[in-house]
Order: C-alpha cells, then sequence, then structure tokens
C-alpha cells in the first residue's frame, strides 16, 4: 500500500476522540510508573537473583514507557498539571495491594499474571481501535511499550512456572492472583471501560504502607551467604595477573547491591521531578547490567560464582540512611571518585592490556562509559536530594565513604580470621 504511507484502515472512525484518549494514557502512565517503584521496592526484598535482573531491567522499561506516555498526554489539549495525579481510587488501590507481595512467587504473579497481561490485551485493543492517521503517535509509542510486554512476559511465566515447581511455596499464589484481579475489575480494568459499581473495594493487605528491609536479600538455597566482606573466587589462580582479573570479575558481579541501593533511593525518595526517577530507573538498570557483567565473565571461565558468598554491604551499610545521603555515597563518593585516575580508565586498560581478556575488557570499556554518566547523575540530583551546593555534597560524600569504608574493612578483618582459622 503506497497511499497514506502505508497506514492502514485511513477511512476508519476511531473509538478514541482526544479527551478520552488522554484519559486511557493517563491511566497507562500511572499503571508504570507504579509499577517502577513497586519494582524498585522489592529489588532488595526478593530472594531469586533471576528475578531481580529483571526486576531492575523491567522498571527500568517502565519508566520509559511513563516517560513518553508523558509526553503525549500533554500533547492531547492536557496540562501537565495532570501527570502527578492518581486518576482511579481503585487503580491505585490494586497498586497498593500489588507491592504487598510477601514473596517472589506472588510479585511474579501479580505483575506477570495479573497486570501486565492485562496492559498488553488494552494496548492491542488500543492499537486495533483507534483513528490510524490522527493517533498515529500513540500507535508508534504503543508498539514499542508491546513489545517489550510481550518480551517481560514470555520470561515471567518461565519464572512463574520456575517458582511453582520449586517445591519452596505452600501456597501457589492462587489467592493472591484472585484478590488482585477483582481490584483490577472494581477500576474498570486497565483503562476503566469495563463495568464498575459505586462499592469500592476494602483493603487486604495494604492497610501499613510496605517498608524496605534494612538487610538485601540472597536465596539461601542457592547462593552463599550476604557478607559485607569481598571474597572473590573460591580458588585464586597462581597467576597474579589472572588472580587481579578474576578479582574485577567479582566486583562486577557484585553491583546487584548498589543496584538495591539506588532502588531504595527511587522508592523511598519522594516529591521529585519525574525526571529524577526516570534517571535513576536507567541507573539503577546500568547497575543491574554491570553485575551481568561480572556474571558472563565468570561463567564464561567457569567459575561457580552463586555459591561464593555474596557482597551486600553497598545496600546493608547504607539502607539507615536518608535518600540524599544513599545516592551522594554512591554517585559522588564512588562514582565521580572513579572517574580519577587509575580508577575506571585503569580497569579497562588492564583487562585490555595486561590481562588480555577480550570480555571483560568490553564489559570495562562500557562500565566505564557508564559510570561517568552516573557521575553527571549525582551532580545533577544529589544538590536537589540534600538541599546545598555540590561541593557541601561533597563532604557529605566523603564522611559517608570514611564511615562505609570502617565497617567493610572490619568485616573482611573477621573474613580473613575465620579463613585463616579454618585452614
Amino acid at each position: 500500500m503506497l497511499s497514506y504511507a502505508g497506514i492502514k484502515n485511513p477511512y476508519a472512525i476511531g473509538t478514541y476522540g482526544v479527551e478520552k484518549n488522554a484519559k486511557a494514557l493517563q491511566r497507562y502512565r500511572f499503571i508504570h510508573e507504579s509499577l517502577l517503584r513497586i519494582a524498585a521496592g522489592h529489588l532488595p526484598a526478593r530472594e531469586n537473583w533471576d528475578l531481580k535482573v529483571a526486576l531492575g531491567k523491567h522498571l527500568y522499561e517502565d519508566a520509559e514507557a511513563a516517560d513518553r506516555l508523558r509526553v503525549r498526554i500533554t500533547e492531547l489539549r492536557t496540562s501537565s498539571a495532570v501527570l502527578n495525579h492518581e486518576p482511579d481510587a481503585a487503580l491505585s488501590l490494586l497498586m497498593e495491594e500489588l507491592i504487598q507481595a510477601r514473596n517472589d512467587l506472588e510479585l511474579a504473579i501479580g505483575i506477570y499474571e495479573v497486570v501486565k497481561p492485562a496492559l498488553l490485551q488494552v494496548y492491542r485493543n488500543h492499537l486495533a481501535t483507534t483513528q490510524q492517521i490522527v493517533d498515529q503517535p500513540t500507535i508508534r509509542l504503543l508498539r514499542t511499550v508491546v513489545l517489550d510486554l510481550e518480551e517481560q512476559l514470555a520470561w515471567g511465566q518461565e519464572m512463574i512456572g520456575h517458582l511453582q515447581s520449586s517445591g519452596i511455596y505452600d501456597d501457589q499464589g492462587g489467592e493472591f492472583k484472585a484478590r488482585l484481579t477483582g481490584f483490577l475489575q472494581a477500576a474498570g480494568g486497565i483503562d476503566g471501560s469495563q463495568p464498575k459499581t459505586a462499592a469500592l473495594p476494602h483493603r487486604w493487605r495494604s492497610q501499613q504502607p510496605y517498608t524496605l528491609p534494612l538487610r538485601s536479600v540472597r536465596d539461601p538455597r542457592n547462593m552463599g551467604p550476604a557478607t559485607w566482606a569481598r571474597t572473590s573466587v573460591a580458588v585464586a589462580p597462581d597467576d597474579p595477573v589472572r588472580q587481579k582479573l578474576f578479582d574485577k570479575m567479582r566486583v562486577r558481579q557484585e553491583e546487584m547491591t548498589a543496584a538495591e541501593l539506588i532502588a531504595a533511593v527511587l522508592f523511598s525518595q519522594k516529591n521529585m521531578p519525574w525526571e529524577f526517577y526516570r534517571d535513576l530507573a536507567r541507573h539503577l538498570w546500568d547497575e543491574v547490567r554491570h553485575a551481568l557483567f561480572g556474571q558472563a565473565a565468570l561463567e564464561s571461565e567457569g567459575v561457580d560464582w552463586m555459591s561464593r558468598p555474596q557482597y551486600t554491604s553497598d545496600y546493608d551499610v547504607n539502607a539507615p540512611k536518608i535518600p540524599g545521603a544513599q545516592y551522594a555515597w554512591l554517585s559522588i563518593g564512588i562514582e565521580e571518585g572513579a572517574m580519577k585516575r587509575p580508577g575506571k580508565a585503569g580497569e579497562y586498560e588492564f583487562c585490555r592490556d595486561e590481562a588480555k581478556h577480550p570480555l571483560m575488557a568490553q564489559f570495562q570499556d562500557y562500565d566505564w562509559a557508564d559510570e561517568v554518566v552516573h557521575a553527571n547523575l549525582g551532580r545533577k540530583w544529589t544538590t536537589d536530594l540534600i538541599g546545598e551546593d555540590i561541593g557541601f555534597v561533597r563532604e557529605i560524600a566523603k564522611q559517608e565513604l570514611d564511615h562505609f569504608w570502617k565497617e567493610v574493612r572490619e568485616a573482611e578483618r573477621q573474613w580473613k580470621e575465620r579463613e585463616e582459622s579454618i585452614s
């Protein structure tokens, strides 16, 4: 079809006028932003490593979807003032109940069997029934989100099957799914187009707000214990260059704890501009990817990293602090500090020139690039979080670093004494 640039059904009248479209997109935006916050809140609390990884990836994709929806909503004769409003009390209750998931299985069911399948169904219907010329910007936006959702749901169904067959859970999540489905129905579905009643449902678990754990969680059945000490690999290579290389692989793999700390900041910090949450979602996903750099590098060398003790101090030591101090510690204290040589440049050059490990060199090359971005994000947001200039923030970061290293070095001393007593 050459006419209409290939757009099909140009004469059909669409379901969505401007006002109806804006209202639907406003609900979509709210759901994606809520899912972003829910995933951030649960990232430190969930056991399964692969679920943690997926939460990091999917919350970033939710942030990207919400960001594009925000732009489109304001193009539909809608004030940007509505972008922080909750569009439906029952929809808000659904999200407040979803965050009350009590284990990995419940969370996976809530996201990947209730909310996101319903989103996908509504988006496909929106794409099919909106006027194909007038609403082409929405169509293009939703097509991208649909691709992400299809990939997320294929993964999510596999994860749910794995968790249900693991023998860990007596309750297979049926009641949680039924309750959430009821809340979704009370909201008239994702887009509010289904029949609703005037009787709003009562709270189930959400009488008390969800709170972050004070210690990040690792799977006790499949992973080594959480520790504040760096423990490298079980059997260190005799070659000192290879030993240093493996140490770097492990440090990368352990960056999940940095992602968990950003998740805490994202979840806890209220009343920031939307761009703050979008930027931190990207920062968080970068740190998860860095953990995957280490995982992939170790596995390429046949190293069993999962049974080793799991380093969690970035989150655990910083958990009692306010979000501004947490983010200053990471983005200014650690990541801005890594811009000084040898720092990140030295790590990359070592892997490239001394260890001559092409995979790890490429990982370190991109790790370095990401950290430049993160240091810039720190300078962008920590002054707003703390309410002082960057010089003052750097002083805070320095003090927080001093406290952190004191805790970690004590943990490493105790670990070394333990290892020596065993040997």
